[in-house]
């Protein structure tokens, strides 16, 4: 057991990395920073004098091998996820590894089951599990009875790429899908607690400057009629972003604004039109997952999204992959 703090190393310190190393900031009592990594050598020194890492490099091998270093956060584009967690698995490092956990199942597998070989534990960065408001809707799902349909409508505006790798179909695995839809099946998936049986997927381009899918529908069946759907756009102003939840005693509805903050949101919860939750989540989603991995580790226990469980999600996934694909229904035992 960790008893002292968890010392922790950083892989990427681009855009998303901010949102980590923020979260490592605000736990400095629980968490020591020693180590950043990036290939390009300039962004790893910025992040080391900004959020006071003990030293900064360019090669993976320095982060990889140090010996003081208990875990890893893994923020690199979504192609380097599976190589980089496995490599970091094989060195007895545990991992907080950002979603989407691979480009598809058969990666997560292999991931899940390095991480086991190796004794060390492996956790994805699902963090819209991780506010306030999603915990209260989570206590509340009993009075809304049995779900039997949800909605998630993640339609956000980026009229640019905000990274490089966004661009490139083959390091983002496509691109909305992926990016988004992680979050939402993820979702979906936690709160009806089951597998789909059936997944159909449409996807379109609005936007040039991707090569992948920015504009996607994803309709999933279950086996006792239950239906969930998902809307994803990266071309939506004002944006909207909100799930649904019916179930046979009522509603509830989750609305996600921007506070205007980089990575940071707030919260409306609606149980049968009364509202139950309202305001700004503080500490940040990446602060309370963070957290999460912490205990974890110190309690020798699976954190919420592990690895192992998050395989569902990219099972789920490669479902919809296939859907849009082959522009047909894909069966769950297809995959």
């Amino acid at each position: 057991m960790i008893e002292t703090k968890v010392r922790l190393g950083v892989i990427g310190c681009g855009r998303i990395a901010q949102a980590h190393l923020a979260a490592i900031e605000n736990l400095r009592d629980e968490v020591d920073l020693i180590a950043v990594a990036d290939v390009d050598e300039e962004r790893a020194r910025m992040a080391m004098e900004r959020f006071g890492a003990r030293l900064f490099t360019s090669r993976l091998e320095d982060v990889l091998q140090h010996p003081e270093i208990d875990a890893l956060i893994i923020t690199l584009p979504n192609h380097l996820h599976h190589p980089v967690t496995v490599r970091a698995a094989k060195a007895g490092k545990h991992v907080l590894v950002e979603k989407p956990m691979a480009l598809n199942f058969n990666q997560a597998k292999e991931m899940v089951e390095e991480a086991k070989r190796s004794g060390v534990t492996l956790m994805v960065g699902q963090s819209r599990r991780f506010s306030y408001a999603v915990f209260e809707l989570e206590k509340n799902l009993p009075q809304i009875g049995s779900l039997f349909r949800i909605q998630i409508s993640f339609l956000v505006n980026f009229p640019s790429p905000p990274t490089k790798w966004w661009k490139r179909k083959e390091e983002a695995g496509g691109l909305v899908i992926l990016l988004q839809g992680s979050h939402s099946i993820d979702s979906i998936l936690t709160w009806i607690k089951k597998m789909p049986i059936r997944a159909c997927a449409f996807s379109s381009r609005q936007n040039p400057q991707w090569e992948g899918e920015d504009e996607a529908d994803i309709l999933l069946s279950f086996e006792k009629g239950e239906l969930a759907s998902v809307h994803l756009s990266l071309s939506t102003l004002p944006e909207i972003h909100e799930a649904i939840l019916v179930g046979t005693k009522g509603v509830m509805r989750l609305i996600e604004y921007s506070t205007g903050k980089p990575f940071s949101f707030g919260y409306y919860l609606d149980l049968n039109g009364k509202r139950i939750f309202s305001g700004d989540q503080i500490p940040s989603h990446y602060t309370l997952q963070l957290e999460e991995f912490v205990r974890a580790l110190r309690e020798k226990r699976k954190p919420l999204a592990s690895g192992e469980e998050v395989l569902n999600t990219m099972r789920v996934l490669d479902m919809v992959r296939l859907s849009e694909r082959e522009n047909r229904v894909v069966y769950v035992e297809e995959i």
